[in-house]
């Protein structure tokens, strides 16, 4: 087809940009993985956005570097923004793909807050982004998705932590224990847990606190679980002054936080209901890709009566009064691994 020739053509340009600017390995590595074909994955995902995206202006949230974008410049989007959370994603994208678009920007969130206009946004996506936010962060970036789009506007929401899929909570309890407790270099069936959240917290607080011994340092790392960034210092400083310590021990089945900065989460499980709901309260109708696209767009309050009375029944095996308009999905434990949530904003 003649997009995906083009798009094959940007990835190109993009590669031969590269190898001609003295850039980090990684930067060579990842432009050569999408110019062999990885863009082809995100290919099938963006075609569930019906609308095209001639014209539009579009956000790619959680970008890391950006290699989404020139696949959105191909399709003719007017403006493609990348956002995300850390700085050196940011600075590395930007001296890559702002300098060979002129309609490409990368853009940096905090705490959950975008940048951006409101209004301003015909379309965002976010692929396996939402379960890397910190819980604490997620509902303002809910908030700041519907605050950006335009009334009408596409919100395109795909993860691969799906909880309706029950082998998935399995998958993960063992994952989320080795990216907490280690040992460093432990393979996953995911990843290899090359330093975990533990070791990364005893080095923070060794190099905030020089002097404490080991075994305080130990005692700090392993009752400091969940806790990042500003916060976790200003607990290190207080035990340091006055030796008390509210204890917070890593609890099974809690999805670990890194303790870094930005408190980023690794691969936090959904219920894709808590993810409707949620949107629904902020004025963006959702539905499963898997179902069926309501004929008429429904009231944001009605919708959300309705999911509430189906996630009832879910929880409590009673029968729904008002089953969602868009169709139920099947029976827990067919739900596929992935879910992909379509949102319009009203």
């Amino acid at each position: 087809m003649e997009i995906e020739a083009a798009i094959e053509n940007e990835y190109k340009r993009l590669m031969a940009f590269c190898q001609s600017k003295e850039l980090p390995e990684y930067m060579l590595n990842i432009s050569q993985e999408w110019s062999q074909g990885i863009w082809k994955m995100y290919w099938a995902l963006l075609e569930k956005v019906k609308t095209g995206f001639e014209g539009k202006s579009v956000v790619d949230f959680g970008c890391k570097y950006g290699h989404l974008l020139p696949m959105l410049v191909a399709q003719g989007a007017k403006e493609a923004i990348g956002i995300d959370a850390e700085d050196s994603y940011v600075e590395a994208g930007q001296a890559v793909f702002e300098i060979l678009y002129p309609n490409v920007r990368i853009l940096k969130s905090e705490f959950g807050y975008i940048p951006l206009q409101p209004e301003t946004i015909d379309i965002i996506v976010a692929n396996e982004v939402i379960s890397h936010i910190n819980p604490g962060y997620l509902e303002t970036v809910y908030v700041e998705f519907a605050r950006i789009l335009k009334p009408g506007g596409i919100l395109l929401i795909s993860d691969g932590n799906n909880l309706e899929n029950k082998q998935c909570l399995g998958t993960l309890l063992p994952f989320y224990e080795a990216w907490e407790n280690g040992p460093d270099g432990m393979k996953t069936d995911r990843d290899t847990v090359v330093e975990s959240y533990l070791t990364r917290r005893k080095k923070i607080i060794k190099a905030h606190h020089p002097d404490l011994e080991p075994a305080c340092v130990e005692e700090l790392a392993l009752n400091t679980s969940g806790l990042f960034g500003d916060f976790l210092l200003r607990v290190i400083d207080e035990y340091v002054r006055s030796g008390e310590l509210i204890r917070r021990p890593y609890r099974r089945g809690v999805c670990p936080t890194n303790p870094g900065s930005t408190g980023v989460v690794i691969e936090r499980g959904f219920f894709p209901l808590q993810v409707e709901m949620s949107l629904a309260s902020y004025g963006i109708d959702c539905y499963l890709a898997s179902r069926q696209q309501p004929e008429k767009a429904e009231g944001c309050v009605e919708r959300l009566k309705d999911i509430y009375s189906y996630a009832r029944s879910r929880l409590s095996d009673r029968p729904c009064k008002r089953a969602p308009k868009v169709g139920q999905p099947e029976a827990r434990g067919n739900e596929p691994e992935n879910f992909t949530i379509i949102g319009i904003k009203k």
